[in-house]
């Protein structure tokens, strides 16, 4: 069975392929709680903190999920969406967790051979062993630094970062900052000791603004962009929430 928190049609609104029509299937948990960025959601009387998926990584959301264990089933829904060209992005929760599903195997197989392009979203810290299917995708790793409240110990696993660098199809980097990081020196030094551990390939690293609504993102971009001048780092927005704001589904 595959644990399916959501699955909708929109915009890629972060990173490499910003803007990009995309259909996007959540799957439900996670091996981090990060606390740090303090996003509440209320369930079933209960306070909980975490990122802004919350509800597809924290398991105390796992009555909303729906499980798959057809890949013909999930192959409909996918394609039902749009007759048009568009890319697919497994994001989470992290996805990583189900590499061994045959349900999303045989699913990732199926659009490859059709010609679409896959995307992950992952946080990078899981170890798994690539296959002939894995190496055709493309991973966005946003490796998570001291500001989602993770010990460095759970966040920062370098083998599993190499291990996806050396076989991915392309890896690119993804850091969420706030302004505070960026002000106290923090973001910076922590991507560049992380990268310097690392043996890149062109590897583009992006840095995005932490944030659910506009002003959050408009106080933190203001702190991020300069570093990003500085380092010939790349800047992300998050076009999602400039369009719909913080809102389940788009």
């Amino acid at each position: 069975m595959l644990p399916v928190s959501e699955i909708f049609y929109s915009f890629q609104g972060e990173g490499e392929f910003i803007g990009t029509p995309s259909v996007f299937l959540r799957l439900g948990g996670c091996n981090l709680k990060c606390i740090g960025f303090g996003i509440k959601n209320s369930y079933e009387g209960n306070t909980i903190l975490g990122c802004d998926s919350i509800y597809a990584a924290n398991g105390h959301f796992s009555k909303e999920w729906k499980s798959y264990d057809s890949s013909q089933i999930l192959i409909d829904k996918i394609q039902n969406f749009s007759s048009n060209k568009f890319d697919i992005v497994i994001t989470g929760g992290e996805p990583s967790l189900h590499f061994k599903n045959p349900v999303l195997l045989k699913t990732i197989e199926y659009f490859l051979q059709k010609g679409h392009r896959i995307s992950i979203e992952s946080n990078g810290s899981i170890d798994f062993v690539f296959n002939d299917i894995l190496k055709e995708l493309h991973f966005t790793l946003s490796i998570k630094l001291s500001n989602s409240g993770e010990s460095y110990s759970k966040r920062i696993k370098t083998k599993v970062i190499q291990n996806i660098i050396d076989n991915a199809k392309s890896v690119v980097f993804k850091f969420v900052l706030n302004a505070q990081m960026c002000e106290n020196g923090t973001a910076l030094k922590e991507i560049e000791e992380l990268l310097k551990t690392l043996k890149l390939k062109s590897n583009k690293i992006y840095l995005m603004p932490q944030g659910i609504s506009r002003k959050e993102l408009d106080e933190n971009i203001k702190k991020i962009y300069p570093i990003c001048l500085q380092k010939g780092f790349c800047l992300s927005d998050r076009l999602h929430i400039r369009i719909w704001g913080n809102k389940r589904g788009v």
